[in-house]
């Protein structure tokens, strides 16, 4: 909370969300049983979130159903989703809004009701969770491309406004309404919220900052401004390639309320030093650390120069450090070198 509060932390503090893939692989190498826990081993502050991630048609999801050689399901987006038995890898057959006039018929679960509360992460009263507490929803247009599709709604930016208009206006109330009953469940008011919303490619965001200002800026204006009345503090985009191109958008986010960016990685180009240098004290970051070359392939050299300059940029603040996910193909090694590097500047004061 110091490092979001821009106040001089004791430490940097650490995001990384450590996958089943990794984690086998650091008991296999370090020969410990599965019930050691790697975050703690670590001393990672946000291992997880309590995100929410549903859509407005929770009462109307399906869950897998065995189809000759495919895996079907309905999502609470509302999209037919397939994927070959025994792949990892599935697509989109059909979305909620497959033509636009589905959206006049389209009646959204409301996100406050009794049964859809009561599916929700709840941690009320309870007080052993040993990390940082964290939660969010969804953002305005990652949605708006799973209910609708991604290239019809990219298609519809440019060809009916008036669409685009009353499909974001509707999510920003369910939005709204859920990220309330998701802070509250999981006590995060007053620690951070994330909302999710990816809308870049490596070389730049896929939208105009036009798009944006016409479109999404009241709409975000309004749905985070409702949730700083309700006693939000800390509000972060969660976006994960940021680069120079993007930097526009993200200053009509500033303006709209975010408080916070997580997505700042050396991958696209932007390194956190040079972020936080541009944003100073008005925008806290998450990130800065490479998990596509630097961590995978880099010397240790490497490693220990990218997280020192990390370490050194948050010195006074506002900077959370983390690689967002490690995967199986980062070897233990080099994320110990990692991790021990940090330990070794721990103390930034």
């Amino acid at each position: 909370m110091a490092a979001l509060n821009h106040a001089r932390p004791d430490r940097i503090p650490r995001y990384d969300i450590l996958f089943k893939s990794f984690t086998d692989n650091w008991r296999a190498a370090k020969n410990l049983p599965a019930e050691v826990d790697a975050a703690a081993h670590y001393r990672l502050d946000i291992p997880g979130l309590f995100a929410v991630q549903s859509g407005p048609f929770r009462s109307r999801a399906l869950p897998e159903q065995r189809q000759g050689d495919f895996v079907v399901s309905r999502d609470t987006w509302g999209r037919t989703i397939r994927r070959l038995v025994d792949s990892g890898f599935s697509e989109v057959v059909s979305t909620a809004i497959e033509n636009k006039t589905d959206l006049d018929r389209l009646e959204f679960d409301d996100p406050g009701s009794p049964a859809y509360r009561e599916a929700l992460p709840n941690l009320s009263g309870q007080t052993a969770y040993p990390y940082a507490r964290v939660s969010g929803t969804m953002g305005l247009f990652q949605a708006c491309t799973w209910l609708r599709g991604d290239i019809p709604f990219m298609i519809n930016l440019l060809d009916d406004e008036s669409f685009c208009r009353t499909l974001i206006g509707r999510l920003k109330d369910f939005l709204a309404v859920l990220g309330e009953q998701v802070a509250r469940r999981t006590q995060t008011l007053d620690s951070a919220f994330w909302v999710y919303d990816d809308f870049s490619i490596n070389t730049g965001p896929m939208i105009s900052p036009d798009v944006f200002a016409r479109l999404f800026l009241e709409p975000y204006r309004a749905l985070l401004g409702h949730w700083k009345s309700i006693g939000i503090r800390h509000l972060i985009l969660h976006h994960d390639i940021l680069n120079d191109t993007t930097l526009p958008i993200i200053d009509m986010f500033l303006d709209a309320g975010i408080t916070g960016v997580q997505g700042v990685y050396p991958t696209a180009g932007l390194s956190l030093p040079r972020f936080k240098a541009r944003y100073g004290k008005r925008l806290a970051v998450i990130g800065g650390m490479c998990n596509t070359h630097t961590l995978p392939f880099g010397s240790r050299a490497d490693i220990e120069r990218q997280a020192a300059a990390i370490v050194d940029a948050g010195r006074d603040g506002g900077v959370i450090i983390g690689s967002h996910s490690i995967e199986g193909y980062i070897p233990v090694a080099n994320y110990d070198t990692y991790i021990g590097t940090l330990d070794r500047l721990e103390n930034v004061g």
